[in-house]
């Protein structure tokens, strides 16, 4: 099933849960929420919607986790739609944190995940706090650490609707990046005043295809 299927799907299903909130068509509402979310990130179209998938994803999750025997469910959509949120720390770190209390639910190890919390919020905190410097890499790729503040996170998706209305005709696949980096860059600056390093520019010796 492609994206707009899913998408035409989820928008029947929201009419349907207006009347029958059931744990099966809320359970049919979440899988979609993250699977587009996931096309999205595959197709590199429209990932800025995903963080209101993801919010919407959270509010079908914490009904079904009323029904015991949806737990195993939950957990499972709720850890893939975490890797499908990359540009928004706190509602990964909120994502995460209701992940967590659905595998207390079910009495299952926790202990990397709580790691993962626990340096979120330290990076979180550093954020909010001006010291940028005291912000820890994800990944051996250096990444712009105003991606961890606050500011990023509340202009970040308007950004990237604008970046990706501009780049329409662009072809996605290999190259892309080197088309959409800098056009993020002068929208993010010229639009929200916000100074965004690329990945090239915080790596220059690594070449980006």
């Amino acid at each position: 099933m492609g994206n707009a299927d899913f998408r035409a799907e989820l928008n029947e299903l929201r009419k349907a849960l207006t009347t029958e909130p059931t744990a099966e068509l809320l359970q049919q509402a979440l899988d979609c929420c993250v699977n587009i979310a996931e096309q999205s990130l595959q197709e590199q179209r429209c990932c800025w919607q995903n963080a209101s998938l993801a919010r919407e994803a959270m509010g079908y999750a914490r009904q079904l986790m009323e029904h015991k025997d949806m737990l195993s469910v939950v957990e499972s959509s709720l850890d893939d739609m975490v890797e499908a949120i990359n540009e928004h720390p706190r509602l990964k770190l909120e994502l995460m944190l209701l992940r967590l209390q659905v595998l207390q639910m079910l009495n299952r190890a926790h202990d990397e995940l709580e790691a993962d919390i626990a340096f979120y919020r330290s990076n979180i905190a550093a954020a909010d706090s001006g010291k940028l410097e005291d912000v820890k890499q994800t990944t051996m790729l250096k990444h712009d650490p105003v991606e961890w503040t606050a500011r990023w996170e509340e202009v970040i998706d308007e950004a990237d609707k604008i970046v990706e209305a501009r780049l329409v005709d662009h072809p996605r696949g290999m190259g892309y990046c080197h088309a959409y980096w800098p056009e993020r860059a002068k929208v993010l600056m010229s639009k929200f005043g916000v100074e965004w390093r690329s990945p090239a520019r915080m790596n220059p010796r690594v070449i980006f295809d």
